[in-house]
């Protein structure tokens, strides 16, 4: 089907929306960076470059990048071969716990790191009970290695992303292929390296890359361990003057090195695939193990999903302590914590606005992209026209760009814009500018950072629903519209669901954009308030009922990829695709 005027005119919309909104706030910073009244100009940039911090925090962000995605790497990769690839006891619930490490966002897990970690935590707890430290002089463990601290974080926190893609990779491998090479003696190791590996290496990358890039940019697991010499950080300490060429200027380092490394990688690996069949000769059948093997397999999941819930554990644990204190586990429990949330005065006040305003930006996001996400689905998948393929890119490029640098944009851009609707007399204040009010910012960020989930999903919708019932309705004289509406809108719905529950949770936790651009406790999100409440009132009580409130963010986000699953089933993989 060729589009008509009314589809290229809703293009041209999508197109607009992400120009200004996506676009136009990355150009500014490239224009103050890059640009003065002479002219073009790398001025600031070499003064940023020249400066010792910067060089160590560019080093930081990339080695932390590096690391996690190894990490990350050697975690799911052995998972997913398990999943796909065999058969044995406890094997569906398993491997629905390996996807809890991502219901709860990693600078939260800091606050539970810090209880094991920490002087008077878990682990000095333990090694004293078994006479290997003394208690009176505990190490900080924390504190002194905090690098290994967010390291491990975002590895436990980002390794199902990878986990999903290389599942989603290994169910379409055509099993004869596999046959082929073990029928000339090839071995498992064999198989998998010179066979499977190669023909699922653009699922492993296109999730390797989402976590390079996630770890590199992170900023709130940095902030939570007071880890400054990374550019995230040093980013984020720019905010209060976003004007200035210099700051810019860091902005524009991180995403060119962003760029480099994404399109370094794919060059290498992302266009290494290779042709199989488009139907495979028989369905793949999963190898029963043996009892043996089986408990290995077992303890594998369970080991790893043990391990990436401690932090969560520690959370919930903590938010529940009456005191614990060089014990390894609290002296007694109490709910008082989370009673606070809402009954305290000296926290309500903070946290009941901030869940207030979360649920506000994320529903007003999931209905922006709801809109844009049916009509994309739409003319991607039932329409053939010039530049379909750069349109699919560019609804998905907001998926590799950081969080903090399209934050960054907007402090940059949008100020004078409100400020001459102010003048005349359209708005009462500058609804564009983050100390007057952020709300549109923020809803205009989350909306575009996770249109890409939405639209995948739709896409995925309308792959797989059938034209006949669209051509029929067509062929008795509805129109386009209608027939997306009545016909085609209800036949997507469960992915719709799904992309929207998604848009919704990882909006509601979303941290990069919440903790930029809202600089006012009472315009703060559910992370800002988690944020504050443990480093502007630092005190034991203080990291309880942040703990408390981070709790309420994980089972809120766990009830949501519950959903999410249920309705998109294994093809929840394909929404983390870059």
């Amino acid at each position: 089907m060729r589009p008509d005027s009314k589809t290229w005119l809703l293009v041209l919309l999508v197109v607009a929306f992400l120009g200004l909104f996506f676009f136009y706030p990355i150009a500014s910073v490239f224009t103050s960076a890059l640009w003065e009244s002479t002219g073009p100009t790398l001025h600031y940039v070499r003064n940023i470059l020249a400066k010792a911090t910067i060089q160590t925090g560019l080093k930081n962000a990339l080695e932390l990048a590096i690391i996690t995605t190894i990490l990350a790497s050697i975690l799911a990769l052995p998972l997913a071969y398990l999943q796909a690839k065999t058969d044995f006891p406890g094997k569906r619930w398993l491997a629905a716990a390996i996807l809890v490490p991502m219901i709860l966002p990693p600078f939260v897990g800091a606050i539970g790191l810090k209880q094991i970690l920490g002087p008077y935590g878990v682990l000095n707890a333990a090694l004293s009970g078994l006479g290997l430290a003394d208690p009176a002089r505990g190490v900080d463990w924390f504190l002194a290695y905090p690098f290994v601290g967010i390291v491990v974080l975002q590895s436990l926190h980002l390794y199902p992303i990878l986990y999903l893609n290389l599942v989603a990779g290994m169910a379409n491998v055509d099993p004869s292929l596999e046959d082929a090479a073990r029928s000339v003696g090839a071995g498992p190791w064999q198989v998998f390296r010179k066979v499977t590996f190669p023909l699922i290496l653009p699922s492993y990358f296109a999730g390797a890359v989402i976590v390079f890039i996630w770890a590199m940019t992170d900023l709130g697991t940095p902030l939570m361990f007071n880890f400054r010499e990374v550019l995230a950080v040093q980013i984020f300490e720019q905010v209060s003057r976003p004007s200035n060429p210099e700051a810019n200027a860091l902005v524009v380092v991180l995403l060119v090195m962003v760029a480099l490394l994404y399109l370094g990688a794919r060059s290498l690996f992302g266009q290494q695939a290779f042709g199989m069949m488009s139907v495979a000769t028989r369905a793949a059948v999963p190898a029963r193990l043996k009892s043996g093997r089986a408990a290995l397999a077992v303890l594998l999941f369970g080991g790893v999903t043990l391990i990436a819930l401690l932090p969560h554990l520690s959370v919930i644990l903590f938010s529940l302590k009456t005191e614990w204190h060089s014990t390894v586990l609290p002296a007694g429990l109490t709910l008082e914590h989370h009673r606070a949330i809402l009954t305290d005065p000296r926290w309500a006040k903070l946290t009941l606005p901030s869940i207030w305003n979360s649920v506000l930006y994320s529903a007003a996001a999931v209905g922006i992209n709801l809109v844009l996400a049916v009509w994309l689905g739409y003319v991607l998948v039932r329409k053939k026209f010039i530049g379909q393929g750069l349109l699919d890119a560019i609804v998905m490029l907001p998926l590799a760009m950081p969080g903090i640098v399209l934050a960054f944009g907007y402090l940059n851009c949008y100020a004078n814009w409100g400020d001459r609707l102010v003048e005349a007399g359209l708005w009462q204040q500058n609804y564009l500018y983050p100390q007057t009010n952020p709300v549109a910012l923020l809803i205009l960020a989350y909306a575009v950072r996770r249109l890409p989930f939405m639209v995948r999903s739709s896409v995925a919708g309308f792959q797989q629903t059938s034209r006949t019932l669209e051509e029929a309705a067509l062929s008795v004289g509805a129109s386009p519209s209608t027939t997306l509406r009545k016909i085609t809108v209800p036949l997507i719905a469960a992915n719709l669901a799904a992309g929207a529950i998604l848009v919704f949770s990882l909006s509601m936790l979303e941290v990069s954009d919440s903790l930029i651009l809202a600089q006012e406790d009472a315009f703060n999100p559910i992370t800002r308030t988690i944020w504050r409440i443990y480093s502007q009132e630092y005190s034991v009580t203080g990291e309880a009922v942040a703990s408390a409130l981070g709790v309420w963010a994980m089972v809120f986000l766990a009830v949501t990829l519950i959903g999410a699953s249920a309705l998109m089933g294994k093809r929840l993989g394909a929404i983390f695709r870059a």
